[in-house]
């Protein structure tokens, strides 16, 4: 007999506890068949009026200020735009803290996506603080936060470049996709990047 997984918003194993019954199944050899539905990622990513062609999930952000910063803080110059879940009792203090370490990007905040208090404000991270310092947040929020500007961007050391790529190569991935993957992050070349590897693997730095 067929069984369902359904949720009572949003979509099952998208930050949810769900993963765990699909775990199971695929161990004990059934078909797991994903059938479309709502998605608050997707729907936020698509009425944000933000570049989203690339972006970067990170799911609920740790409830820690500590945790917190250090989590932005390492997306910080990825060319990527971001897209998270928050609470409302700490949508106010994330904000805040997003304005600390990612500087006073373009944000869209979505709340009670494809529900009936459905609403998206847009606008700088600033102006939302001031915004929600005003309003009482209500609701489960989706925020989408713009990619750094090319300014922004920082440019990896020939260190960092290197290390990445041993790393990824170490764990079983073929050079050519770990270059690839080094170059989108670091803002190098492909090229470079490969030809990094060859250069220091054969020298032995």
């Amino acid at each position: 007999s067929d069984v369902a997984l359904i949720s009572q918003a949003g979509t099952p194993c998208i930050s949810d506890p769900g993963y765990h019954l699909v775990r199971a199944a695929v161990a004990a050899g059934h078909p797991v068949v994903p059938l479309p539905g709502p998605s608050a990622i997707v729907s936020a990513a698509a009425a944000s009026a933000l570049r989203v062609d690339q972006f970067l999930y990170l799911g609920f952000l740790p409830r820690a200020e500590k945790a917190r910063r250090e989590l932005l803080s390492s997306v910080s110059d990825m060319p990527y735009t971001l897209i998270f879940f928050e609470a409302p009792h700490r949508l106010r203090r994330s904000l805040r803290t997003l304005s600390e370490t990612l500087g006073d990007r373009q944000v869209a905040i979505a709340r009670e996506l494809t529900k009936i208090h459905e609403e998206i404000w847009r606008g700088s991270a600033q102006e939302a603080i001031q915004h929600f310092d005003r309003v009482e947040p209500r609701g489960e929020f989706t925020l989408v936060v713009q990619r750094p500007t090319a300014e922004q961007v920082r440019i990896w050391e020939e260190d960092e470049v290197y290390e990445a790529t041993v790393q990824l190569v170490a764990s079983g991935l073929k050079l050519s996709a770990a270059s690839r993957e080094i170059a989108q992050l670091s803002q190098w070349k492909r090229s470079e990047v490969y030809d990094l590897w060859h250069r220091r693997s054969q020298s032995g730095s």
